[in-house]
């Protein structure tokens, strides 16, 4: 396995999903404004809201001034998830499948740790048809978007990956919060919810996009995108190895 020598080949990679490899911000911050406009509040842009955005969703919402009780709690995830899916902006961000690929082309194995609920994180899967991209899929049972570190800490300890070889990919303070959890590796995107100021101060390299991420290791994607253009109707399915031993 070929890669930068100042970054050692990934072994396995743990991805986050929304804002990392699905371009969903612009749904969040629908579900958001539904919320705030229920409560009589005004809307926010994106901007504001990445400037705040944090885990668990429920501290992001206070600093929005969205009123956040233990009743109400269920009803507001609720609210948030049915304008959030049914958000015809979502999609996979440009060269998030041309990035698996090469991932996988070099013999990593790969597996989403999101707080998406479980059940609409594999129907995404098979939407996009990546699902065989990933070995194992971690999604959490509700809507609540809470930490990640539990589920992640339990895949690692039962794959027994390298940590030095394990890598975190996302677009989140969080998601270093995850890395560091673990011991492994971590790398960020700032095309997702957090900017690129707020990464900068994470103690991660920051990439533009997922599309830079198999140059950051050395690789070159299997298919490029043309400027503007999408990705071939035609692709072979991406498949996966076995766990290292």
């Amino acid at each position: 396995m070929n890669g930068n020598a100042g970054n050692p080949p990934p072994q396995c990679v743990f991805w986050d999903w929304n804002g990392t490899l699905q371009d969903d911000l612009h749904a969040a911050v629908a579900g958001t404004n539904a919320i705030l406009s229920d409560q009589g509040k005004a809307p926010v842009d994106a901007a504001r809201y990445r400037a705040v955005f944090s885990f668990p969703a429920r501290g992001c919402y206070e600093a929005l001034g969205i009123e956040v009780t233990e009743r109400n709690w269920a009803a507001l995830c609720d609210r948030f998830f049915r304008v959030f899916s049914s958000d015809p902006s979502v999609r996979l961000f440009p060269g998030a499948e041309a990035a698996l690929r090469a991932l996988r082309a070099a013999g990593a194995v790969q597996a989403v740790v999101s707080s998406s609920e479980r059940n609409a994180l594999e129907s995404a899967l098979v939407k996009y048809g990546i699902r065989d991209c990933f070995a194992e899929v971690c999604g959490q049972e509700g809507a609540a978007a809470g930490s990640k570190v539990a589920a992640a800490r339990a895949l690692f300890a039962r794959i027994g990956a390298d940590p030095a070889r394990t890598w975190m990919i996302g677009d989140t303070g969080h998601d270093k919060e995850v890395a560091d959890a673990l011991g492994i590796r971590c790398l960020l995107v700032s095309s997702g919810y957090e900017s690129s100021a707020r990464l900068a101060s994470r103690g991660a390299p920051v990439l533009r996009s997922v599309a830079d991420v198999p140059e950051f290791f050395g690789f070159a994607p299997l298919f490029r995108t043309p400027p503007g253009g999408p990705f071939p109707t035609a692709k072979p399915r991406c498949g996966f190895p076995r766990w290292p031993k």
